[in-house]
């Protein structure tokens, strides 16, 4: 008997190996969005009549330019931990190091951000 090609059955992509390419999109995309938050953040000091380099800004200024910036290169580090450890969670541990990039750059420039506003310079 001659077996149709209706009767094989395709597996369906599952959905922990869905997660793990949004999780790895999410890596690409960090790159991406430091440029963006940079161009952002120049943006920003531009608006409010000083210029990052210059150093002279006040506080309140260096905060209202940081804390837009930092936020919008957080989003796809965000994205990475989350989606990372949900296919973790899953039992799949291919997820583990979109979440360790995520968690790393996330933290790296939050820290930096930080430092920069308390030392008065951006």
């Amino acid at each position: 008997m001659r077996r149709t090609h209706q009767d094989q059955h395709v597996p369906a992509r599952s959905p922990e190996h869905a997660l793990l390419g949004r999780a790895w999109t999410a890596v690409a995309l960090i790159p991406v969005f430091f440029f963006v938050a940079f161009a952002l953040g120049y943006v920003l000091y531009d608006v409010l009549g000083y210029l990052p380099e210059n150093n002279d800004a006040p506080f309140w200024v260096n905060l209202v330019a940081t804390i837009p910036t930092l936020a919008v290169f957080l989003i796809p580090c965000v994205a990475a931990v989350v989606l990372g450890s949900r296919v973790v969670r899953s039992g799949d541990r291919r997820g583990v190091v979109p979440l360790a990039v995520g968690s790393v750059a996330g933290g790296w420039l939050a820290i930096v951000s930080v430092v920069g506003l308390v030392s008065g310079g951006a």
